[in-house]
């Protein structure tokens, strides 16, 4: 029953799509987000879905788009160096088996990310897909918040819609995201105009924001901690009076401490002491060893070097 929920939903925006090809970027986008062939039992997980969809897109945009405003520019140009530059590493690559991994999904992202700006060529259409990726991602968001509330969730504990540890499913991946999107939920609760900002639009945002800022508690990620500091910070930019923005945000915070569990404090605190903590003290050593042979490797190793380090 499932399965049959996500293939009518899926097989419903492509039909939409065919009026309008611009729409099939956005069904990429939901793909890549929520990625609903993780969710099926077995309709959408032996379908390529994501090559399906981008064929349809770069179609739709190739033979039924206009072109008038479309232009090819430097930063597209440094993504496909850089495409070239993962391809060549990729070949040469110290851990074969585990580079190719990582490059199945790497060429897909950066060629998407070339052909992306070729269709955001009006303000509607940059409108429509923040609109998008904010409600693909706050179908995690929603679910991990709620899921946060009932049972205070845990580090690799809180699952989102199904159990599984890679992509917008990893904590501190998530976590980073729920985060970095709180500006744009802002934007466009006030300034949308797809959905025009009234009470309904502006609850269900602020609804958002703190199912959002509830991510990092449920999957205790330190990640999340760091970036809620630093959006307060850059809120200072956009507050009229920021002593009292900066009394009310530190005051909010302290009281918040009683009410957060014991083991996301505990967890927290290995940021100032991360020797203590297993997690943080093998990532910055991989990352040092990391620093250190690019110095002596300058065109690389290849993903996934690090695996050479055997000590």
């Amino acid at each position: 029953m499932r399965d049959l929920v996500f293939v009518g939903y899926l097989v419903a925006l492509l039909f939409i799509a065919f009026k309008r090809p611009f729409l099939f970027t956005l069904v990429y986008a939901y793909i890549d987000i929520v990625a609903p062939q993780r969710l099926s039992y077995f309709m959408l997980n032996s379908v390529p879905l994501s090559l399906i969809v981008f064929a349809l897109a770069f179609l739709g945009y190739m033979f039924a788009d206009n072109k008038q405003d479309s232009r090819f520019s430097i930063r597209q140009a440094m993504m496909l160096l850089l495409l070239a530059y993962c391809g060549y590493t990729t070949i040469q690559a110290e851990v074969p088996d585990a580079a190719l991994e990582k490059w199945g999904w790497v060429w897909k992202a950066l060629i998407f990310a070339i052909f992306l700006p070729l269709t955001l060529k009006t303000k509607l259409r940059l409108e429509a897909l923040a609109l998008f990726m904010v409600l693909c991602a706050g179908t995690l968001i929603i679910t991990g918040g709620i899921k946060t509330l009932a049972s205070g969730g845990g580090y690799g504990v809180l699952v989102l819609l199904v159990d599984n540890n890679s992509g917008l499913y990893e904590g501190s991946i998530i976590s980073t995201v729920a985060i970095c999107i709180i500006p744009l939920i802002l934007w466009l609760a006030n300034h949308g105009t797809i959905f025009p900002p009234d009470w309904r639009v502006k609850i269900f945002s602020y609804a958002l924001v703190l199912a959002a800022l509830l991510i990092p508690i449920g999957t205790q990620a330190r990640t999340g901690l760091v970036c809620i500091g630093v959006w307060v910070v850059l809120q200072l930019r956009f507050v009229r009076y920021r002593l009292l923005y900066g009394g009310v945000a530190v005051a909010l915070g302290l009281m918040s401490i009683p009410f957060l569990p014991q083991s996301f404090t505990d967890r927290m605190a290995t940021i100032e002491n991360y020797e203590a903590d297993q997690s943080a003290s093998t990532r910055i050593a991989v990352w040092q060893w990391t620093l250190d042979y690019v110095k002596q490797n300058p065109f690389g190793g290849g993903f996934d070097v690090y695996r050479i380090n055997k000590l």
